[in-house]
């Protein structure tokens, strides 16, 4: 298969950059009637050159001041910029704009001097355009002159692109691997439905795959792919794409949507990043307003500064944002810079500590962020969320973290705790059998009654409590040292039907009252069974379990109030017997299981032959 790049053809309007990709592939970008009128690309255009051996994909970008916006956001799926200078005029405002946004997104370019025909000294030009560029840090792959008069400048010119030895522009990390794509266009096919059209800015995407649209949280289905008017099995990373869609409507899909896979990114409208100043920019002020674009999604926002250039960005609206993304930065419609995204997970860290944060981000001190984040998140700091944030698949970024000192890894559950939070664990565990000399606790048990406390670390807490000779297991349960499980099992049933008696009518769920008790899920389920077996407890559903003798009040009341009515629902028992729809519709339906009642719509009917004494 030919290799692929994506070719950005950018610069200051009217230097040539449509008659240019014309010459060379025979294609004009200017095809609408509003783009004839006005003689300037307005809209993003696409063409392709190849040979035998590559395809490259030209993306004609606008020029014009007006449309710098669109110029960006066909910039980020590019592996080259061709930055085309008018070699008469040399480099004007949108010229210096464009290398800018190439410079920030890390974006190598091929300069070329177009119109040479006309210029009078062409090396001085190529020495003066040369030293303008210095300052802006473009990686400059050639400068090359060019006139489409002149054939052999174009074939020149051809060959190199052809032949030059491009490399994949890659983000780095696990990122090159998620399907990401920003939306340029909506358009309907006639015929055969909606389609989306952008470049693809990590992984690929084959025909009949399932792909996410972030801002709608929907799945849908890639019926096809086409690209440069050809349809396609597979696009791949920095590829441009149209997707036909299905299962969803061309009015729900707007441009800038993100298309990714379902289950990776979330969508905050904070993010922590670092500012990126073009030359001679002037500093962005605290509480000051700009615009930030990734892809084609512009949206505006608040800057706060926490230390120059460190900032948190205030967003108009939640973005898929991840970690290392590039936004670029507008002032009143003029590109200011770009903001570098560090930290695209809020979090209520304290200003020192995200500061902190942001410096080893920065440095890609992977290490000392995460012993930051574990020492800041008292219950626990997850990894499962590290392709977003740190650009790392779970795995690796668990391989990071067992590198980390004082915490503790549990590699189960992806969790990072400071070790402070384990003697906390601990401390609570002591606690409770100070309190429940009879609790039987187990690792699950615990974790399902504090949800930050993972099954490994109870495991951790119990068996320091275990080295102090304090508690011993015995079954899998973890019970005070010196105490029989046999017996406190015994006791368990005691203390479990006295609470049932206590609540009457509306007992506790069993759940909460295993938490009461301090005791283990299982063992409680057997206990609770054992107290249904001998008809001490019945079960009316899922989780209501009620002592027999108040069972059996509330039955007499249910038929009593059927003889002095036509009829029972809901209001009318609830009147006599204040409780929560879940205990009434419970006692209704097991009277309705005994074969007393009929239910018609809601509403109960003493069946004939029975009464109060049957």
């Amino acid at each position: 298969m030919p290799e692929y790049f994506l070719l950005g053809v950018c610069g200051h309007v009217d230097h040539g950059k449509s008659a240019l990709i014309k010459a060379l592939t025979g294609f004009e970008g200017d095809t609408s009637v509003h783009e004839k009128e006005r003689g300037i690309t307005i809209d993003l255009s696409f063409s392709a050159l190849k040979s035998a051996t590559r395809t490259l994909g030209f993306v004609d970008v606008p020029g014009h001041q007006d449309l710098v916006f669109k110029m960006v956001g066909g910039s980020f799926g590019l592996d080259v910029g061709l930055l085309v200078i008018d070699a008469n005029e040399g480099l004007k405002a949108q010229s210096l704009e464009h290398a800018c946004t190439l410079s920030f997104l890390k974006i190598p370019c091929v300069v070329v001097l177009s119109k040479t025909d006309k210029c009078l000294d062409l090396e001085a030009q190529k020495q003066s355009i040369q030293a303008s560029l210095k300052p802006y840090k473009l990686t400059i792959l050639a400068l090359l002159a060019c006139s489409i008069y002149d054939p052999q400048s174009l074939e020149d010119l051809k060959n190199f692109l052809l032949n030059y030895p491009f490399c994949k522009r890659k983000q780095g990390g696990d990122l090159d691997r998620l399907f990401r794509l920003y939306i340029d266009r909506v358009f309907v096919l006639p015929g055969r439905g909606v389609a989306v059209s952008g470049s693809i800015l990590g992984g690929s995407i084959k025909e009949h795959d399932k792909v996410w649209i972030a801002p709608l949280n929907r799945v849908v289905g890639v019926k096809s792919l086409h690209q440069h008017a050809q349809e396609i099995q597979e696009a791949h990373q920095h590829q441009r794409v149209a997707l036909q869609l299905q299962g969803v409507r061309a009015e729900e899909l707007k441009m800038g949507m993100l298309l990714s896979t379902k289950g990776y990114l979330r969508a905050f409208d904070c993010v922590d990043a670092k500012l990126l100043a073009a030359p001679q920019s002037l500093p962005i002020q605290h509480n000051q307003r700009i615009s930030l674009q990734i892809g084609m999604l512009k949206i505006q926002a608040k800057v706060l500064i926490l230390q120059y250039p460190y900032v948190t960005l205030v967003l108009d609206q939640a973005i898929f944002a991840c970690f290392g993304d590039v936004g670029i930065v507008s002032l009143q419609q003029r590109i200011w810079g770009a903001a570098q995204i560090l930290n695209p997970i809020t979090d209520l860290l304290k200003k020192p500590i995200k500061l902190d944060l942001l410096k080893a981000l920065d440095r890609q001190d992977l290490i000392q962020a995460f012993s930051i984040l574990a020492q800041a998140h008292k219950k626990g700091f997850g990894l499962l969320s590290s392709l977003q944030r740190f650009a790392l698949k779970p795995t690796k970024a668990l391989e990071i973290a067992n590198q980390v000192g004082g915490v503790v890894v549990d590699c189960q559950e992806y969790v990072l705790y400071p070790q402070s939070t384990l003697k906390s664990v601990t401390h609570t565990i002591a606690s409770i059998y100070q309190n429940n000399p009879q609790a039987l606790l187990s690792a699950k048990s615990l974790a399902h009654k504090h949800s930050y406390i993972s099954p490994y670390l109870a495991t951790l807490a119990f068996q320091t409590l275990q080295d102090q000779g304090k508690i011993e297991e015995q079954k899998g349960l973890w019970v005070q040292k010196g105490l029989i499980l046999e017996k406190v099992q015994e006791k368990l049933q005691d203390k479990l039907y006295a609470l049932l008696k206590q609540g009457q009518f509306a007992p506790q769920a069993p759940y909460n009252l295993y938490d009461v008790l301090d005791v283990d899920r299982q063992m409680g389920d057997r206990a609770l069974k054992a107290l249904c077996q001998a008809k001490k407890v019945v079960r009316l559903s899922h989780n209501v379990f009620l002592e027999s003798q108040a069972l059996q009040q509330v039955l007499d009341l249910i038929l009593k109030l059927l003889q002095e009515h036509p009829s029972l629902d809901i209001q009318l028992l609830k009147t006599h017997l204040p409780l929560s729809r879940k205990f009434l519709i419970a006692y209704l339906e097991y009277l309705d299981s005994l074969g007393k009642t009929t239910n018609l719509e809601g509403k109960r009917f003493l069946k004939q032959g029975f009464n109060n004494n049957s």
